[in-house]
């Protein structure tokens, strides 16, 4: 009941009695300096008062051309419930409406302490209005890294060069990456301490600029084979991928991991029933891999063309390829099809098996939408035929109208000629019988 009555007199002598003692203080602050057009900024106001708070009121502004109030209560008129609490703090969220400064401020207040001194402190707060593109324009857009490193290797680092190769002994297990941005606002993933295994591994250390634009970093490291299998093709050297960790990712969906015997030695396969293929993988001397259908120790490029729920295993025959078409090179990925097309058509043409059925067809390769799909040979030469039979039923039909249409006019012409010929036997009637009547 005290309490109560206290705090009644805090407000009575608030509200009547405007005499002032500097002591209490209030504060205006923003939790960021600048807001974007659109979004959200908070600001928050709070009393201090080291002596205990008692009772009071504020009045907040703000920039109403430039802020909306979404959250929060301008006009506030508060108290305590006992001694002890020296500071309350008030939370006002505003949406963002135009760009430009817009400031927000106590308008007015009075504060009362719990010894009823009373005080009417002001603060304000500036906030900085900016569109998402200022803020995005401001931005940094440097994605360079300043050193990149394999620990204890050299790699001549170049920050303008964004692809290394390195080739390391046999019995290196393990490798650590270590890297610096060039500029402290991009960010970095990608270094670390990472396993390795015999054969090519590959490492991306990539940088984000703070507008968010990506630099990526590419480390291809070789750790040499012990007593390697080595293949010639085409007056180049491969060696024979034995482990599976290499593969890992590339193995085409359709075939199934087996094992099979190179020589002496048992290396890692991939079979497709259907197509009666075994793939082995090869790697150049730049540590680049293809797979090679293998029989009887000979090795035959095998490329697959997917798009959508197809793929089609590329045979090489041209006698299928039909009339019309010209051999191309289509390109996807960077790796190179030999396909053949009609001059500046997106539909690429190509011969092969599908590899879930093993059905050998011509397919239609769409450069654009990225889909395959089965040309049907067939049905267009039954519709060229089709057409040919319309085309001289049409031509037919013309000229049976084309001669009725001449006899119409040759029976017109006999009809009037017969006429003229009944007129003048009349004329010559009619002039006899005036002849005769004189």
């Amino acid at each position: 009941m005290k309490k109560k009555i206290l705090m009644l007199s805090f407000l009575f002598l608030f509200l009547f009695f405007p005499f002032r003692v500097d002591a209490a203080s209030i504060s205006v602050a923003g939790t960021t300096a600048t807001g974007i057009v659109g979004g959200n900024i908070t600001v928050r106001v709070t009393l201090r008062d080291e002596k205990g708070l008692g009772s009071w009121q504020f009045n907040l502004g703000y920039d109403t051309n430039k802020l909306q109030l979404t959250s929060g209560d301008v006009n506030v008129v508060d108290y305590t419930s006992g001694p002890g609490e020296t500071s309350r703090t008030y939370t006002y969220q505003f949406r963002v409406k135009a760009a430009g400064t817009a400031s927000v401020y106590i308008a007015s207040s009075n504060i009362y302490n719990w010894d009823e001194e009373q005080s009417g402190p002001k603060d304000s707060t500036t906030i900085e209005c900016v569109t998402r593109q200022i803020i995005q324009e401001s931005y940094s857009a440097n994605n360079n890294l300043a050193n990149l490193e394999v620990e204890g290797y050299d790699l001549s680092f170049d920050k303008n060069v964004t692809d290394y190769q390195l080739e390391v002994e046999s019995d290196i297990t393990k490798i650590k990456i270590n890297a610096s941005v060039e500029d402290k606002t991009a960010s970095l993933t990608g270094t670390g301490e990472f396993d390795v295994h015999e054969g090519a591994n590959s490492f991306d250390v990539v940088v984000t600029a703070e507008n968010g634009v990506t630099k990526t970093y590419h480390i291809n490291v070789v750790v040499k084979e012990q007593n390697p299998i080595e293949v010639t093709l085409n007056s180049s050297d491969y060696t024979v991928v034995r482990k599976k960790e290499e593969l890992e990712g590339m193995v085409p969906k359709s075939f199934e991991e087996t094992t099979l015997k190179i020589g002496e030695e048992e290396v890692v396969a991939f079979q497709n029933k259907t197509l009666n293929l075994t793939l082995v993988a090869l790697k150049d001397s730049k540590g680049k891999i293809h797979f090679y259908s293998y029989q009887d120790n000979k090795y035959t490029l095998y490329q697959e063309l997917t798009g959508g729920n197809l793929s089609v295993h590329l045979l090489k025959d041209e006698s299928k390829i039909p009339m019309g078409y010209e051999k191309d090179t289509l390109e996807i990925e960077g790796e190179k099809y030999t396909a053949y097309r009609r001059k500046n058509s997106r539909y690429y043409l190509v011969y092969g098996e599908n590899v879930e059925t093993g059905d050998k067809n011509l397919y239609l390769y769409d450069s654009q939408e990225k889909t395959i799909q089965r040309y049907y040979q067939e049905d267009l030469e039954s519709l060229k035929k089709t057409n040919q039979v319309l085309i001289y039923i049409i031509i037919g039909i013309s000229s049976l109208l084309f001669f009725l249409l001449i006899l119409f006019f040759l029976l017109l012409k006999k009809r009037n000629k017969k006429k003229r010929k009944m007129v003048e036997r009349e004329k010559r009637k009619t002039k006899r019988k005036d002849e005769f009547d004189l």
